[in-house]
């Protein structure tokens, strides 16, 4: 009967250590994602740009594209009229095309001192 009790107890303990490192990951992921979330807009964005390839940055980068890589408070995402700003001080430009011959409307970021 002891040895019964003591299977019982050991897989008790078991699921209570599981259940507890699975609930600390937890909170330690929602800690990161709200620490990110808070932290200012301009270096998230610096952050994520210095680590995009001046290839891709030199196509233009679009704003949609953008606001998906960042996570923010606004819908689960950051306002599109923030990145836009933060664009602007990190020294990018919006260049729109009109006629594109694939989409008829397209803007895309390009950094000011590189040109098209």
């Amino acid at each position: 009967m002891s040895t019964y009790i003591d299977s019982v107890r050991a897989q008790s303990e078991t699921q209570i250590s599981n259940k507890l490192a699975t609930r600390e990951a937890s909170n330690q992921k929602s800690e990161a994602e709200w620490t990110e979330r808070l932290t200012p807009l301009e270096d998230r964005l610096a952050k994520l740009l210095a680590n995009i390839p001046a290839e891709i940055k030199s196509q233009g980068l679009s704003l949609p594209a953008l606001r998906a890589m960042l996570a923010g408070k606004w819908r689960g995402k950051c306002h599109p009229g923030e990145l836009g700003l933060a664009l602007r001080r990190l020294g990018y430009e919006r260049r729109r095309n009109w006629s594109d011959g694939i989409q008829s409307f397209c803007a895309l970021w390009y950094q000011s001192d590189v040109e098209k």
